[in-house]
């Protein structure tokens, strides 16, 4: 995606139409092969702060025409500077230059001509496309300069990324590629999940050959990868994923997805019982996540981690009566590291309770003197992050809000708000695997406290609530 940040519509005054600069550089973001995203021309409408906060953080590319030093465009040019260390571009009309701030006046920033009475010529606007082009492919293929300051004078290496929340802003970019979005949407939309996968399977082979000229592919084929991950359709999410383009494929977003689907085909392998299988699957999957670069790891990544070593633990553990040091510790490992991998993604983002609260349920699992002591500081955290975040926008939201805030009770032995908590989580009608994997995480509770010579009977009557409503659902 390349986004666009420049002023629009006539100048007062002049006749310099900011409409035709625009269509010159979305050409030339065009002919690089890009998505050209233009705030003002977004269809949730009117300039809203968040969403341009998002895309500036998340684009791959960013133009900035700077012309009338605008102050919007100057504060998103530092928005991006301070929070990105991916490309930016400068434009400005070459009557403009010598008006430039003195900072932003010794960066590399392409000049358009315009005539003094503000007229841009077709001439003009074909040389800015060409500008616009050559400097993307520059930037695609790794051979433009860093370009910015901040970079440039210290250390600092801004990532530019967003929690896990940034698999919606992918998917937020269907409404803007036409026929190809409406029809992921529509597949997505069908209960029965082999049409679904059958309606998807259709997109990709119409996009991903290496001769496909549907715009805006790499959106299209997120799409249709989130929606196989919607549809459980795993080894179709990794047999895509292997064939994207070699860019595309190296994105945190698609490798994160990539090592959730992997770990999903490990759980049905180990259930049938070829855990040597299970184990290289696995074992792929952790590899895969240690190909994102330090800058690229974020809240998301800890937490498919974590899943990742806590059902490896799960299938390690021998079955009960059985004596296996060697497998017992193996386990021990694994729930050790599922741990760390927890905690790395809460520390990472505190707004992001998902990994959070599995800390706490893990910290609960292997109750050493210091896991119970750091208990105290950290169901309170994972408490005010799920508190302070924002209401729900969907029921799965709305479950996982209510989930979240079932185990931090459950892990305090508060029973009433446990109870309460527990007819919010099945009041949003959640899907069975969502219920299956809280009752789990109270299983896994449970079990804690019964090592330490506890019993807990309410534990039971909640696993119970939560497994007639599994049985309801199937």
């Amino acid at each position: 995606m390349c986004f666009i940040a420049m002023p629009f519509g006539n100048r007062p005054g002049k006749t310099l139409d900011f409409n035709d600069v625009h269509r010159a550089i979305e050409q030339g973001v065009r002919d690089a092969n890009l998505e050209p995203v233009r705030a003002d021309f977004e269809a949730i409408g009117g300039f809203i702060v968040k969403p341009m906060f998002e895309r500036l953080l998340v684009a791959e590319y960013v133009i900035a025409d700077l012309t009338t030093g605008n102050p919007n465009v100057m504060y998103e040019l530092g928005v991006r500077h301070g929070a990105s260390a991916r490309a930016t571009i400068l434009v400005c009309s070459s009557t403009f230059v010598g008006s430039l701030p003195f900072d932003v006046k010794q960066m590399r920033v392409i000049h358009y001509y315009a005539a003094e009475d503000g007229s841009f010529s077709a001439e003009a606007g074909a040389k800015l496309t060409e500008s616009i082009r050559e400097r993307l492919s520059m930037a695609r293929a790794g051979t433009l300069p860093c370009d910015n300051p901040i970079m440039q004078i210290t250390a600092y290496r801004p990532t530019g990324l967003i929690e896990h929340s940034k698999t919606d802003v992918f998917l937020e970019r269907l409404e803007s590629v036409g026929a190809f979005g409406e029809r992921i949407k529509a597949a997505m939309a069908f209960k029965n999940a082999a049409e679904s996968i059958r309606l998807l399977q259709e997109i990709e082979a119409e996009v991903a050959g290496p001769a496909s000229e549907v715009p805006q592919v790499y959106t299209v084929l997120l799409g249709v990868y989130l929606g196989y991950r919607d549809k459980k359709a795993y080894a179709e999410m990794v047999s895509l994923f292997e064939r994207m383009p070699r860019d595309l494929r190296q994105t945190p977003v698609a490798i994160e997805q990539c090592a959730l689907a992997l770990n999903r085909l490990a759980e049905a392998t180990a259930n049938e019982g070829r855990l040597d299988a299970a184990d290289e699957i696995r074992e792929r999957a952790i590899n895969l996540l240690d190909r994102i670069p330090k800058e690229g790891v974020t809240s998301e990544t800890g937490g498919i981690r974590g899943r990742i070593y806590k059902g490896w633990h799960d299938a390690l553990l021998p079955p009960e009566g059985v004596v296996d040091l060697a497998r017992s510790k193996r386990a021990e490992a694994m729930l050790t590291a599922a741990i760390n991998a927890y905690e790395a993604g809460f520390r990472a983002d505190l707004r992001d309770s998902y990994p959070g609260v599995n800390e706490v349920t893990l910290r609960l699992l292997r109750g050493t003197g210091a896991d119970i002591k750091l208990l105290d500081s950290l169901v309170p955290t994972v408490r005010y992050s799920v508190d302070s975040a924002p209401p729900p926008t969907n029921k799965d939201e709305a479950y996982w809000r209510a989930a979240t805030k079932l185990e931090l009770a459950t892990a305090a032995h508060d029973w009433t708000a446990a109870d309460n908590h527990l007819i919010d989580a099945l009041a949003a009608h959640p899907a069975k695997w969502m219920h299956e994997s809280t009752a789990d995480n109270l299983r896994r509770q449970e079990k804690a406290f019964h090592k330490r010579g506890q019993a807990v009977p309410e534990f039971g009557a909640l696993i119970e609530a939560l497994s007639k409503i599994e049985a309801l659902s199937k």
